[in-house]
């Protein structure tokens, strides 16, 4: 066999290595079980409030409108162990493949008009050169030490 073969095989033999180290990474930073998606950037700063809360399922299936506040990280006008009706929450749902996982606490990035007007979940703001084919389904984010690292890593958590 020749140098140059030899060559070609290693190459060849690097190159397919490097493809499946990637193809691992991807699976593990994006579906693993019980790993957390990487949070909105983008979504967090168009939030006026940073609210922890628990959310039921309404008989549908979907998030119930109403949800108990927690904890509130930004904002204020809110306080734990209030009722808060959020108007497309029946909408949102955790990014990634899949339904609503069910009841539970979560993190909502919510936006709010005035200080009395109805709250909504923060959509992702838009972005130049891509417009959305599908409805938007804002995302909400399991409360879980994944989602409390990536905040405090933002500076948004003590």
């Amino acid at each position: 066999m020749s140098r140059a073969r030899v060559l070609l095989i290693l190459a060849l033999a690097a190159f397919l290595g490097w493809l499946s180290w990637l193809g691992y990474a991807v699976y593990e930073a994006r579906y693993a079980p019980g790993r957390s998606p990487v949070l909105s950037r983008a979504q967090l700063a168009a939030a006026n409030y940073l609210i922890v809360a628990e959310v039921a399922v309404a008989a549908d299936g979907l998030p119930a409108p109403s949800a108990k506040v927690a904890e509130v990280l930004k904002g204020g006008g809110v306080a734990a162990g209030d009722s808060i009706e959020v108007l497309n929450l029946p909408a949102a749902k955790p990014p990634g493949p899949g339904e609503f996982p069910g009841p539970g606490t979560y993190l909502l990035p919510l936006v709010r008009e005035g200080q009395a007007g109805p709250f909504r979940v923060a959509g992702r703001p838009r972005s130049p050169g891509y417009e959305p084919t599908t409805a938007e389904r804002p995302p909400i984010y399991v409360w879980n030490d994944d989602t409390k690292a990536q905040l405090k890593g933002l500076g948004l958590l003590p």
